[in-house]
């Protein structure tokens, strides 16, 4: 015959489990609150990629920017459409996301390509080996 469990209602950390108004919110932000995209960057090849985990987003919710050597990423907050009445643990962060990164190589923006698949972002930047450098005439 198996053991029995017996489940307290007593109080946790201060939370009180049987009390459904004692709510608990893990999130150290708000939804309004931009939170910085994770992000890691590799070389493969002659090419530098970056892979971000963004789920549940489709690709016209991200917007990505090349500018110099900076790589700019921002996806817009979230809708949370989850009609509920009252939270008991809350962890889920719906609001912008948003990363500024420094590449750590010279790359070609005009060659970047972007995929989104099962919620990673991936964005594949051409090198270049050798810096561009214009010479500007005075007039």
């Amino acid at each position: 015959m198996g053991k029995e469990i017996r489940i307290s209602t007593q109080t946790i950390s201060g939370h009180n489990f049987a009390d459904p108004d004692d709510v608990t919110d893990y999130s150290q932000d708000s939804d309004e609150d931009e939170l910085e995209l994770p992000v890691d960057i590799a070389r493969k090849g002659k090419q530098l990629i970056i892979r971000a985990p963004v789920v549940g987003v489709t690709p016209d919710e991200v917007n990505i920017t090349v500018n110099n050597d900076t790589l700019f990423i921002h996806k817009s907050a979230m809708i949370d459409k989850t009609k509920v009445d009252n939270y008991y643990l809350r962890e889920c962060h719906w609001g912008p996301i948003a990363r500024e990164v420094r590449l750590p190589i010279p790359v070609d923006p005009a060659g970047a390509r972007a995929s989104l698949t099962d919620g990673i972002l991936t964005i594949t930047l051409p090198i270049i080996h050798k810096p561009i450098t214009r010479i500007i005439k005075v007039r």
